[in-house]
């Protein structure tokens, strides 16, 4: 709503400038040609141009005042559709015992002068014109030719009062006037004060448009970059089990898994991996084990899309990143990130989730024996993480990132009996003992 009042504003400040300064007569159109009958004129002191057509006989106008009035009467014809067009007209006061002929305009003697209307841009022949104070009072015009025939405009009013319901009648009106009455081309229109205005108005509404569109677009933008996600990342799996229950939302027999187990395929001992699936088959999850490598992005879009949990199991994590990677895993991800499905992490699993995985190769369980250069992660999260902690490692990871600041920010630790909960904007260590900072 707010959007459409700011257009309809701007739209009346910018007809407002173009009609302010205009010297030019400007009547509000009315288009009676296709009327047949009697014509009621509404508002006589207000400046109004009757578009109308005599088809054989007299046409009367009627004007009703409950109050004193200056009746401004004046005929025209359109110069191009109607040059030898002469009218008359006769003015009644009609009351309880007849019509009283208060005034007459003989367009038959006449001098009928070319006029060129700026505003419209139509050029007209000028007839008579008549102006009275009259007392309130019904009152009639009979407007009438030599053979009853043909086009002509009959202008009363001379006062000049636009709202916004006037201003849209006359967008519709006047290309149609070109066209149907003057005989001239729809495109002069845009000529004319009104279609300028017209043109200044739609170009500042698709400005407008296109301005509220980035908008929309930039606060989706923030909303799917603040809308809550769910990742549990893991250095041992399963053996989190307790964390990843309170995570379920329904019973454990209602939650299906997708078991992506791809890092695991270079390793020669899987006892890890038959554990976890053992855990998850305790638990009561419904298991459906995915390889990710070969396959193109909407065929792991339709592997995963059913799933509550995507499980990312552990194993070479440079063989695991390359396979995303192919098949565009971080973007499926994060698609269903925000359709509320959870991502756990198991090693690998986990690494990847981070800012790059370089972490993996520190030492050197994992080997890059797919020539991986660029080691940037999915970025799910915005640090690194080092799985699978012992004190040991500790003058490691000192050697890699030798600036305390850095790695208090840069990197999470994380021992076989810890996790980090990412959920929306909130990031917590859960498990047993407290957070290592090294």
């Amino acid at each position: 709503m707010r959007r459409v009042t700011l257009c309809i504003v701007f739209f009346l400040f910018l007809s407002g400038c173009l009609l302010g300064p205009c010297k030019v007569s400007a009547h509000q159109p009315r288009i009676v040609y296709s009327q047949p009958g009697d014509i009621q004129i509404n508002n006589p002191e207000i400046s109004q141009a009757f578009y109308d057509e005599l088809k054989g006989k007299p046409r009367d106008y009627f004007i009703n005042s409950s109050k004193d009035f200056a009746l401004y009467i004046n005929l025209l014809v359109p110069e191009e559709a109607n040059r030898n067009g002469r009218y008359s007209a006769n003015i009644f006061l009609v009351n309880d015992s007849g019509a009283e002929q208060i005034g007459s305009m003989d367009g038959a003697s006449f001098e009928w002068k070319e006029f060129y209307e700026e505003f419209g841009r139509d050029y007209y022949l000028k007839g008579p014109e008549l102006t009275k104070e009259v007392p309130a009072g019904k009152y009639k015009i009979e407007i009438y030719s030599k053979d009853n025939q043909g086009k002509y405009v009959l202008a009363v009013g001379q006062k000049e009062s636009y709202d916004i319901q006037s201003i849209l009648n006359i967008y519709w009106q006047l290309p149609l006037l070109k066209v149907s009455f003057f005989k001239t081309s729809v495109l002069q229109f845009f000529l004319t004060p009104f279609g300028i205005a017209g043109i200044g108005v739609i170009g500042a509404i698709l400005i407008l448009l296109a301005f509220i569109n980035y908008l929309v677009g930039l606060i989706k933008a923030i909303i799917k970059h603040n809308q809550a996600k769910t990742l549990l990342l893991t250095s041992a799996g399963m053996q989190m089990k307790d964390d990843i229950i309170k995570l379920l939302q329904k019973p454990a027999y209602d939650v299906t898994v997708a078991f992506i187990t791809t890092a695991a395929k270079p390793e020669e001992n899987l006892d890890y991996l038959q554990k976890d699936w053992n855990i998850m088959k305790e638990i009561g999850f419904n298991i459906e084990e995915v390889d990710i490598e070969g396959k193109k992005e909407a065929e792991v879009m339709k592997l995963l899309e059913l799933n509550d949990i995507i499980f990312v199991e552990g194993g070479n994590t440079f063989y695991l990143l390359k396979a995303m990677r192919a098949c565009n895993f971080e973007k499926v991800i994060r698609k269903l990130l925000k359709q509320g499905k959870v991502y756990i992490g198991a090693s690998a699993g986990s690494v990847v989730a981070g800012r790059t995985i370089q972490t993996a190769g520190w030492k050197d369980a994992d080997k890059n024996t797919v020539g991986l250069k660029d080691l940037k992660g999915l970025n799910l999260v915005t640090f690194d993480i080092f799985a699978h902690y012992q004190p040991e490692y500790a003058e490691i990871i000192k050697q890699k990132i030798s600036d305390p600041r850095k790695r208090a920010k840069n990197l999470r630790i994380l021992t076989d009996d810890q996790a980090i909960l990412v959920q929306g904007k909130e990031v917590d260590l859960i498990g047993e003992g407290e957070a290592i900072v090294i």
